[in-house]
């Protein structure tokens, strides 16, 4: 074993290369401990659905995710690969939920809470980064079917207290809200509460974004159990989102280099003394790390800085995750903030009620590449190592042969140790539940079970336009994709060590 590995155990572990055979057909992890919380009846179904709660597992929260690994010898320097539960489709994450938030047993499409609880949400386990994606969800329990009751705005109807009625049998009912969001967003709030989620009312069909509503769909009769909402993402593909990136982050950085000149002009320096001037020199230097961070983006490389650990005998992948940031500051003379970067061009949330388009619930969703998106980060820790580390040299021109780059060196400060500007392939964004007060809703992703997928292909695939995908052949792409990315990092490091 090499030095920074956790060691294997082989009564519990999965280990391919020293089990028995009848181990080694165990490819995946048995679920966690399960607590039961409440039952569900289906008026539709007629079926009682028993919901349970994960025991004795790292939940993602507090800036910081789990995911489920696997002892893999074969990886001599690691030691430890990526897997996933053994669930036969994708549906909704086991780990990336609220803690009060209930999943079906045996299953991982259905999400639930119990009665009298608040709005808890969770997200799929499937990142959709780019193109074409069609899914459904069905309601099981929730809706809105039994307040259809018309209003009169009389003072009679007022006085007699009918709001207050409509307003108590709202909040005693269970409902659900659905969309999609990105990592940032919020599990303890409903899908829409905050800027990184994109959300629909169950109530009234309501687009919610940032805490505002907006009637952008037809208006309708409030959903009811039994119907299925189909969701159609688009998004632009991954070359002209990086393309896009680089944009921005060159804006930034010349409105980041335009304030340090300002900052540093002879008229300032005479005004400003003692501590005023120990605070413009900090702010400087801040600025110039900034700068770094962002020349140090690499929009084509992934990142992954996660480490193996053993919580309660079970083996987990914990990463940080990414956090929630203010729009970037603009230095410009005028003080305006570069808008035209701030959405994804000809992207959009189509909604589709029971196969009927009922419009598009979002237009423009923002983009999430970095600097769009950036990973929890000690920046006072990483500042310093920058500012009084070693420093580096390298070539002003690159296309300078050999011979001559000793001649023409340019000095640069300490090495980034760490980057909060990186992509761990886990950006973009992510289908999403949220319940209330009993709320049920089992979400769809393979393609034999979308009722209406059929009909959104013959819409959308016209000529050249590429294919509608689902969220079960994505989630298998992103499954082949954790599996490069863990031999890339195994030889990386192996690399470094030699």
């Amino acid at each position: 074993m090499k030095l920074g590995i956790i060691p294997y155990q082989e009564s519990t572990d999965i280990v391919y290369k020293n089990a028995p055979q009848d181990l080694q057909e165990r490819k995946k992890p048995d679920l966690p401990l399960l607590e039961p919380t409440h039952q569900i009846k289906s008026s539709v179904q007629s079926t009682n659905f028993d919901f349970v709660r994960t025991e004795d597992i790292p939940l993602n929260r507090r800036h910081f995710v789990y995911r489920p690994c696997s002892a893999n010898p074969y990886f001599t320097i690691l030691g430890y690969g990526c897997t996933e539960y053994p669930f036969d489709h994708s549906g909704i994450s086991v780990m990336d939920r609220s803690e009060g938030l209930s999943i079906a047993r045996d299953r991982n499409d259905l999400v639930s809470v119990p009665n009298q609880y608040g709005w808890r949400t969770a997200r799929s386990d499937v990142c959709i980064k780019e193109g074409m994606t069609y899914w459904e969800v069905e309601i099981i329990h929730g809706g809105n079917g039994k307040c259809t009751r018309e209003i009169d705005d009389s003072v009679n109807e007022v006085r007699s207290g009918v709001y207050e009625k409509i307003f108590r049998q709202v909040n005693d009912t269970p409902h659900l809200r659905f969309g999609v969001c990105r990592r940032e967003a919020s599990l303890e709030a409903p899908i829409g509460f905050d800027a990184y989620g994109y959300g629909v009312r169950d109530i009234s069909l309501e687009s919610i974004h940032e805490g505002k509503l907006n009637c952008v769909l037809e208006n309708g009769l409030p959903l009811k159990e039994g119907d299925k909402i189909g969701f159609f993402l688009k998004l632009p593909s991954i070359e002209t989102q990086i393309k896009q990136a680089k944009e921005f982050t060159k804006g930034r950085i010349l409105a980041l280099n335009s304030h340090m000149d300002t900052m540093n002009e002879p008229w300032r320096e005479e005004t400003e003394n003692g501590l005023s001037r120990k605070k413009l020199k900090l702010e400087t230097t801040n600025k110039e790390f900034q700068r770094a961070l962002l020349e140090d983006i690499e929009y084509d490389d992934v990142v992954r800085d996660q480490i193996a650990i053993r919580y309660k005998n079970q083996l987990f992948f914990e990463a940080t995750d990414y956090v929630k940031a203010t729009k970037p500051e603009y230095y410009s003379s005028d003080k305006r903030e570069r808008q035209d970067y701030y959405h994804l061009e000809d992207s959009f949330l189509a909604i589709y009620r029971n196969g009927r388009y009922i419009g598009k619930a979002f237009e423009n969703l923002k983009p999430f590449l970095p600097p769009f998106s950036e990973l929890q980060y000690n920046e006072k820790f990483y500042l310093g190592y920058w500012q009084h580390g070693d420093t580096r040299e390298e070539p002003n021109d690159k296309s300078i042969p050999s011979a001559k780059k000793r001649k023409q060196l340019k000095k640069k400060k300490g090495m980034i140790l760490r980057n909060k500007y990186v992509n761990n392939n886990k950006l973009g964004y992510y289908p999403t539940i949220s319940c209330f007060n009993g709320g049920t809703a089992r979400i769809i992703t393979e393609a034999n079970q979308l009722e209406y997928l059929d009909q959104i292909k013959s819409e959308y695939c016209v000529g050249k336009e590429p294919q509608v995908n689902t969220l079960d052949t994505l989630y298998k792409e992103q499954v082949a994709e954790d599996i490069v990315w863990d031999i890339i990092d195994e030889l990386e490091q192996a690399t470094s060590q030699r």
